[in-house]
C-alpha cells in the first residue's frame, strides 16, 4: 500500500481516538455534571412557577354571594384591570354560588386547569381544602372578602405557597368616629344643651364588625373625655336586628321615649342607618340639627345621604385599593412570581360630607360596569 495512504489512515484513526477520548473525559468531569444539574434545577423552577402570557391566561373566579355591593364592585374592577392587561374577557370564568357550594365550584375551576384561582368569601372551614387542591394542581390562589382565618394565612406563609388574601380591616374605625365627634364639640352634638351627648345604639346581634365598632366607639369617647350617656344601655332598651323597617320602628320608639335627650344614633350597618333616617324624618326631627346618625359599611344609597349631610359618618370598604392589590398579585403570579405577600389589608375609609360625593361617583361607575383600570399598567411594570 502507498505510504502516503497509510499515513493518512493512521492520522484519521488517531484523530478519532483523540476526539472520542476528549468526549469521554468531559462526560465524566464534575463541571459538566454541575451544568446539567443547574439546567435541571432551572427546568424544575420553570415547571413550579411557569410564566404565562396574559393572552394565554385562564382566570377562574368562585365566590360565595352576599348582599353587599362590595363583591360586585371588587370583581368589576379586578376583571376590568385584567382585561386591560391583555387577558381576554372570554378567558375569565366567574361563578357566584352559596357558601355551601363554594368548595365544589372552586374545585371545578381547578380541574378545568385555570392559571390562577380567585376565591371570594371563603372562611376558615372551607378555605384549607380549596388551598390544598389548588396547591396540588400547582395553581396560585387569591382570596378576597371574608378572611380565611389567621391560622390558614399563617400556613401559606410557613409553606411558601403562592396563596394570598386581599381584605379589609376596621381597626381604626371606632377611633375615627370618636375623634370626629370630639372635634365637632358639644355645640354640634349636644342638641338639647344638657352638657352631654345622649346616644342610642343599634346592634345587629349577629356579631358583625359594626357591632364591635359601636361598642368600641363608646370606649373611645370615654378615653377622649367626651361627656355622653348611653340611653340604651339597659338590656330592655337594646335593639338587635338587621332590616330597615324594624330599625325605623325602633328609632321612632326611642324618640318618643327619650325626646330631645336623644342626640346621636350609632348604627352597626348602613341599612340600620337608612332606617334610622326614615324614623327621624317621620318624627319631624331634622338630621344634623336635632339628632345625628352614624352608619357603617357604606352602600350607594347611604353614600348619597352622607353627601347630602343626612348621615354624619359612615365607613367604606375600599374596593378600589383591594382590587388593585388583587389585580397586581394575579399578574405577578402569571409572571412566575413567588409568594411575596400572604396578606394585604386595606383600612376602611371614613366617609363624611367632605368626601362622600367623590366615593359615590366611583361607586356609580362600578354599577355601570365602567371600571377605571388605567393605573394597572404602571403597577404591572413595577413587578
Amino acid at each position: 500500500m502507498n505510504r502516503k495512504i497509510i499515513a493518512m489512515i493512521l492520522t484519521g484513526i488517531i484523530s478519532v481516538l483523540l476526539i472520542t477520548g476528549c468526549s469521554s473525559t468531559n462526560e465524566g468531569q464534575d463541571v459538566s455534571g454541575t451544568d446539567t444539574t443547574q439546567n435541571e434545577t432551572a427546568e424544575e423552577k420553570q415547571e413550579e412557577n411557569p410564566v404565562i402570557l396574559p393572552a394565554d391566561a385562564r382566570i377562574g373566579i368562585a365566590y360565595a354571594e352576599d348582599s353587599s355591593e362590595f363583591t360586585t364592585f371588587f370583581l368589576n374592577k379586578v376583571q376590568g384591570n385584567l382585561v386591560s392587561a391583555g387577558i381576554p374577557e372570554e378567558s375569565i370564568e366567574s361563578t357566584g354560588c352559596s357558601a355551601e357550594e363554594l368548595a365544589d365550584n372552586a374545585q371545578a375551576l381547578i380541574s378545568g386547569g385555570c392559571s390562577v384561582l380567585i376565591v371570594g368569601n371563603a372562611d376558615e372551614n372551607n378555605a384549607p381544602g380549596i388551598t390544598d387542591a389548588a396547591v396540588k394542581a400547582k395553581i396560585p390562589v387569591l382570596y378576597f372578602g371574608t378572611s380565611p382565618g389567621e391560622k390558614e394565612i399563617a400556613r401559606w406563609k410557613d409553606k411558601g405557597w403562592r396563596t394570598a388574601y386581599v381584605g379589609s380591616a376596621s381597626t381604626q374605625s371606632a377611633a375615627k368616629r370618636a375623634e370626629l365627634l370630639d372635634s365637632m364639640g358639644l355645640e354640634k352634638t349636644d342638641f338639647d344643651e344638657d352638657g352631654e351627648i345622649g346616644i342610642a345604639v343599634l346592634y345587629t346581634g349577629e356579631d358583625r364588625a359594626g357591632d364591635q365598632i359601636n361598642a368600641d366607639t363608646l370606649k373611645k369617647l370615654e378615653e377622649l373625655g367626651v361627656p355622653f350617656t348611653e340611653l340604651t344601655a339597659d338590656e330592655e332598651d337594646a335593639y338587635r336586628g338587621t332590616d330597615l323597617e324594624s330599625s325605623m320602628e325602633q328609632v321612632v320608639d326611642w324618640m318618643s321615649d327619650y325626646g330631645k335627650e336623644l342626640d346621636l344614633i350609632l348604627c352597626a350597618d348602613d341599612t340600620q342607618a337608612l332606617g334610622a333616617l326614615n324614623g327621624v324624618s317621620d318624627e319631624k326631627r331634622r338630621v344634623g340639627h336635632d339628632v345625628l346618625i352614624m352608619g357603617y359599611d357604606a352602600n350607594t344609597e347611604s353614600l348619597a345621604e352622607a353627601a347630602a349631610g343626612n348621615i354624619c359618618s359612615t365607613f367604606f370598604n375600599d374596593f378600589m385599593e383591594q382590587s388593585q392589590n388583587a389585580s397586581t398579585t394575579v399578574l405577578a403570579y402569571l409572571k412566575g412570581a413567588g409568594a411575596d405577600q400572604s396578606s394585604m389589608i386595606s383600612e376602611y375609609v371614613s366617609v363624611t360630607v367632605d368626601n362622600a360625593q367623590e366615593i359615590l361617583d366611583i361607586a356609580g361607575k362600578m354599577q355601570e360596569n365602567e371600571p377605571d383600570s388605567a393605573d394597572i399598567k404602571e403597577n404591572e411594570d413595577e413587578q
